[in-house]
C-alpha cells in the first residue's frame, strides 16, 4: 500500500502563478475571472480568449446556460503555440472535429520574410457539447481548448440519487443548500459515501479505480474543495512507444475537513480517499440561506 503526498494549493495565491506547470490544471477562467473578478484586480495582458465561453459574453441573456459545473467531465486540449500571435489562433468546430489553425509572419526591411503555419485537429468524444467550446492563450503560451462532455448515465446516476433521499441523509440533517449532494453522489465515478467511525466520528470515503498505473504516475491534488486526481502511464517497447492519461475531479462537500485529507493506492489497484468529515450544524444552515 503506497500513500500520496497531496499538493495543496490555495485559490488566492498569486493568482499569476496559476498560469504556470500543475497550477494550470487548477486554473478555472470562468470562475477565477467571473465569479471572482476581485482575485486578478488586473488580468493578464497575455491572457486571451480565443473562443469565449457564454458566461464572460456581455450581453448574454441570463437564462443562457453558463460554465460547467466544477466536478463536470470534460474533455481538455493543451497545445504550445509559442512563437504566434495570439490574435492569429483560430479555433473552430467541423462537424465533430475540433480544428486549431494559426500562421505567423515576420517580414524584414529588406524583403527577407518567414512563415510559420499550423494546423492541428482532435477528435471529439461521444457525448462532447461542442456548441460549448471555449478556448483561450496563457501567458505561457499554452492555448487550451475545453468543452463539456454531456454523459446519459451520468446523468441517469444524478437523478437516481435525487429520487433517493435517503442517500442523502448520510450527510446529516443540515446540508448546506449551495452545494449539489446528489450531483456529487450520482456524477462522481469516485464511489463517495460517508462511514461511520464511532465516538461521533465520519469520515468521508471515496474509491477510484487505477489498477493500470504505478504509484509514481498517480498525482492528487486539493484547492480549496476541489480535488483532482492525475495519472500518466508510458508504455515503450522495440516496437512502440504509448502514452496514456487519466484525469478525475469532484468538489468535495462543506464538512469534508480537506486539511487531513489522504490517500493511498491498495493491492488491487483502488487510489482510497479519505477525510474526516463534520455534519453541518443548523445554524450554518441558516447562515447559508441568507447568503444564497
Amino acid at each position: 500500500m503506497a500513500y500520496f503526498p497531496i499538493r495543496r494549493y490555495r485559490l488566492f495565491d498569486d493568482p499569476f502563478d496559476r498560469f504556470f506547470g500543475d497550477q494550470l490544471d487548477l486554473f478555472d477562467p470562468w470562475r477565477d475571472f467571473d465569479t471572482f473578478p476581485t482575485a486578478l484586480s488586473v488580468r493578464p495582458n497575455a491572457f486571451r480568449w480565443i473562443n469565449e465561453p457564454l458566461r464572460l459574453t456581455h450581453g448574454i441573456h441570463p437564462n443562457e446556460p453558463t460554465s460547467p459545473a466544477p466536478h463536470a467531465e470534460k474533455f481538455r486540449v493543451q497545445l504550445n503555440v509559442a512563437g504566434f500571435n495570439p490574435e492569429t489562433i483560430k479555433t473552430r468546430v467541423d462537424g465533430r472535429k475540433i480544428i486549431v489553425e494559426a500562421k505567423q509572419e515576420d517580414r524584414q526591411p529588406d524583403g527577407d520574410f518567414s512563415v510559420r503555419e499550423i494546423r492541428k485537429t482532435y477528435e471529439l468524444p461521444e457525448h462532447a457539447d461542442a456548441q460549448h467550446m471555449a478556448s483561450y492563450v496563457t501567458p505561457n503560451n499554452m492555448l487550451v481548448i475545453e468543452a463539456p462532455i454531456r454523459n446519459p448515465e451520468t446523468e441517469r446516476r444524478i437523478q437516481q440519487a435525487k429520487n433517493e433521499n435517503q442517500n442523502l441523509a448520510q450527510f446529516g440533517q443540515y446540508r448546506d443548500p449551495l452545494f449539489d449532494y446528489a450531483g456529487f453522489l450520482g456524477g462522481s465515478d469516485f464511489q463517495p459515501r460517508i462511514v461511520d467511525k464511532g465516538n461521533n466520528q465520519k469520515q468521508l470515503e471515496m474509491n477510484l479505480g487505477m489498477k493500470n498505473f504505478k504509484p509514481q504516475e498517480i498525482k492528487v491534488s486539493v484547492k480549496n474543495n476541489e480535488l483532482i486526481v492525475q495519472g500518466e502511464h508510458q508504455h515503450k517497447d522495440a516496437n512502440r512507444s504509448e502514452r496514456s492519461f487519466f484525469y478525475k475531479s469532484a468538489t468535495l462537500p462543506p464538512g469534508t475537513q480537506v486539511d487531513q485529507l489522504q490517500s493511498h493506492l491498495s493491492d488491487d489497484g483502488q487510489l482510497k480517499i479519505e477525510a474526516p468529515y463534520i455534519e453541518q450544524k443548523e445554524g450554518q444552515k441558516s447562515i447559508e440561506s441568507q447568503k444564497k
